[in-house]
């Protein structure tokens, strides 16, 4: 459909944005413009990608509509609206299978993932599940084919998909993190127990916590008196801030470091304006990047890497910038890999 520039083909009119009972945002109406670029500015967890999930289908909306060239966006099947309508998410986001092969479980089927948020020890092991999902559309005949006892839906909203699904098995939705994204492992838990193995998730805790300790000890020299800073990019000109307060704060913060305190002058996950660079990191002795679990960059964190102000952070001059690992994290193998490159670069740090 054709729309003349500055008409909005995309409209939430009076929308309430709620997980359950957990109430987002209530009578919210908001116009995309078409063929124009639209910026939602708000502080860390007040709803802005809720309503992004609102707009894409992917939340149905507790009460009003969103509509799309002037239709209701539900009424339609998914894969008519997916001809007209993408969601690109800032970061890859992890299979579910991630959660179920932490706890020793394999699954019967999963959706499709990129490669390199797979740890290489577990590519084999992901490629031998068939894909029966592309993004939030099932693949119902096929996984009705496997017969699952369970179906694990972390990235499924659609109220139709989900019903469709319980047709075929139970079907348990891990709860969204929103602002409280930083109890990350909250996640494993959630799916330990719908699987009926508690135990696993508090084994997977135990050791995790050990060997933060271990790591803690090994290196307190290194470490102690060490100021970090951890940043992502997801977007052009920008980059995350990220802060101890998130997830990369669960991780390293237990080993000792001092966080940066400039970093932690700004909001938990906040979008900075690369231009503010140093006045965020520029007081880390070591820097740490997101990356996939190939120590990989995006091409956004590539474009930043490049610039003069990225080059001239006293961190980068000095050889101390790291990848990190995954900013988003969703389970210990995550976790995990964040502290392999961790030990790589305490072990650097101790050659100089």
């Amino acid at each position: 459909m054709s729309t003349p520039p500055g008409e909005a083909r995309l409209r939430a009119d009076g929308i309430t944005m709620a997980y359950d009972k957990r109430v987002i945002g209530e009578d919210l109406t908001v116009d995309i413009p078409d063929g124009e670029f639209t910026v939602i500015l708000g502080p860390n967890a007040c709803g802005k990608s809720t309503l992004l999930r609102s707009l894409a289908r992917l939340l149905k909306p507790g009460a009003g509509t969103v509509y799309l060239d002037g239709k209701d966006i539900h009424a339609p099947r998914a894969k008519e609206v997916a001809t007209r309508l993408g969601l690109l998410p800032q970061s890859a986001t992890a299979p579910a299978g991630i959660s179920v092969f932490d706890l020793g479980v394999t699954p019967v089927g999963q959706s499709q993932y990129q490669p390199g948020i797979v740890p290489e020890d577990l590519v084999d092991d992901f490629e031998a599940v068939p894909v029966v999902a592309e993004g939030v559309e099932p693949n119902l005949e096929e996984i009705a084919g496997l017969e699952p006892d369970l179906i694990l839906a972390p990235n499924v909203y659609e109220e139709e998909v989900v019903e469709q699904l319980q047709a075929v098995a139970p079907v348990y939705i891990p709860t969204p993190r929103g602002g409280d994204r930083a109890k990350w492992f909250q996640r494993t838990e959630e799916v330990a127990d719908a699987l009926g193995v508690p135990e696993k998730a508090d084994e997977l805790a135990a050791d995790f916590a050990a060997r933060q300790q271990e790591i803690a000890d090994t290196y307190a020299d290194v470490i102690d008196g060490t100021t970090i800073g951890v940043i992502g990019a997801f977007e052009e000109n920008s980059f995350y801030a990220w802060g101890e307060e998130n997830m990369s704060g669960t991780l390293l913060v237990p080993l000792g470091f001092t966080w940066s305190a400039q970093e932690n002058g700004a909001e938990p996950e906040a979008t900075v304006s690369n231009e503010s660079l140093d006045s965020v990191v520029g007081d880390v002795d070591v820097l740490f990047y997101d990356s996939d679990l190939r120590g990989e960059v995006n091409p956004f964190m590539a474009d930043l890497q490049a610039t003069t102000l990225y080059q001239g952070l006293p961190a980068v001059q000095d050889g101390h910038a790291y990848p990190v690992g995954k900013n988003t994290v969703a389970g210990y193998t995550d976790a995990n890999y964040t502290l392999d490159r961790v030990v790589e670069a305490l072990e650097d740090l101790q050659a100089s």
